[in-house]
């Protein structure tokens, strides 16, 4: 993203209350800040759509999964969750064992360092959180956003309409939605998962994930493709299993509207065929699999999130695309932060390490 001056003070606006925008806004009051946080939630619901925080597996590894500055700083995400949770109480993070699926390194894998976040728990104590650590918090869909005088306007369904001198993007695949000049690398996909009715245990994920070598390829595709992903998860009281990840042809818009979503009977399908072709292990699973979710989910072609101001558009930025959110978001959402601080010399440091991190 452009580099951009200082930030001037005063209340910023994040549209997005999932993971990203509410990490930022804590980081935020911490500095001082005032947050008005914008979440979609209950349009979601009402719409039969969930989000990606509350599906997520939540992993975090302990490990540098690439061998890149960001993963290396994301290799300290567990760090950072215990820093949250000691300050704001349970998150709902917790090591917990991972295995890998048809690997011959996993006696090794169990050796390293994994944790996860409990997203059923998260969504349940970050709206109190949030609130006594003094964010502001409203419930809307958020329909459109334009320039205000010195800040930004944003419109909700229901003819309502709020404004801030800076607004952050953080509602994922909705992003492209309300700012369609984002960079053409910030796209959308749609996953799906099957909801267990019991859980415990490890993580488990495959040795080697087929989203993100499709998510690589988000720009070149000429019609629709899915992958299958094993994989199994806590997920409260139950478990997460599998997930089906499905992409539109390069030149089809945006696929966060629901309209564009692809048939939910047919993927349930593809992921339960997919994971029966995976052995005897994912077919017991699937005998005891109850209900099939679908969410879109934004991501980054090149690899990289966006985190920062928004070229050619004074007070709007954008904190979205992630690769692994539950471990990236609570690294970077820190220097966020202290770029949008009103403190140059704080702001100028954070600008240069997210540079440093190739973002």
């Amino acid at each position: 993203m452009a580099a951009a001056a200082g930030s001037p003070a005063g209340p910023v606006l994040i549209v997005g209350g999932g993971l990203a925008g509410g990490l930022l806004a804590l980081e935020l009051r911490e500095r001082g800040r005032a947050v008005t946080l914008l979440d979609g939630a209950d349009a979601a619901a009402a719409s039969g759509l969930a989000s990606p925080t509350a599906l997520s597996y939540g992993g975090i590894p302990g490990w540098p999964v690439l061998p890149t500055p960001l993963a290396r700083r994301a290799a300290g995400a567990a760090r950072r969750w215990r820093q949250l949770q000691r300050r704001h109480g349970d998150l709902g993070w917790r090591r917990c064992g991972l295995r890998l699926h048809g690997s011959a390194l996993a006696p090794w894998i169990r050796g390293l360092p994994f944790s996860r976040v409990d997203a059923v728990r998260l969504r349940n104590r970050l709206p109190p959180v949030l609130a006594a650590a003094g964010v502001q918090q409203r419930r809307g869909r958020a329909l459109a956003l334009e320039a205000a005088g010195a800040g930004w306007r944003v419109h909700l369904a229901g003819g309502e309409s709020l404004e801030a001198p800076q607004l952050v993007l953080a509602a994922g695949a909705g992003c492209r939605a309300l700012w369609p000049d984002l960079p053409p690398y910030l796209s959308c996909s749609w996953a799906g998962v099957l909801q267990l009715p019991s859980g415990g245990g490890p993580i488990t994920l495959p040795r080697h994930l087929q989203r993100p070598l499709l998510e690589r390829r988000a720009l070149q595709l000429q019609e629709a493709a899915w992958v299958v992903d094993p994989g199994r998860a806590p997920w409260g009281d139950g478990a997460l299993l599998g997930q089906i990840s499905w992409l539109a042809a390069a030149d089809v818009a945006d696929g966060s509207a629901p309209e564009l979503a692809p048939d939910p009977a047919l993927m349930e399908h593809r992921l339960r065929q997919g994971l029966a072709a995976c052995g005897a292990a994912w077919i017991s699973a699937l005998e005891a699999a109850g209900h099939y979710h679908q969410v879109p989910v934004a991501f980054s072609s090149n690899g990289l999130p966006l985190v920062g101001p928004v070229p050619q558009a004074s007070g709007l930025w954008v904190f979205s695309g992630f690769s692994g959110a539950f471990a990236q978001v609570p690294v970077l959402a820190p220097l966020l932060a202290d770029w949008l601080a009103p403190h140059p010399h704080r702001s100028a440091r954070a600008r240069q390490r997210l540079q440093a991190l190739g973002l």
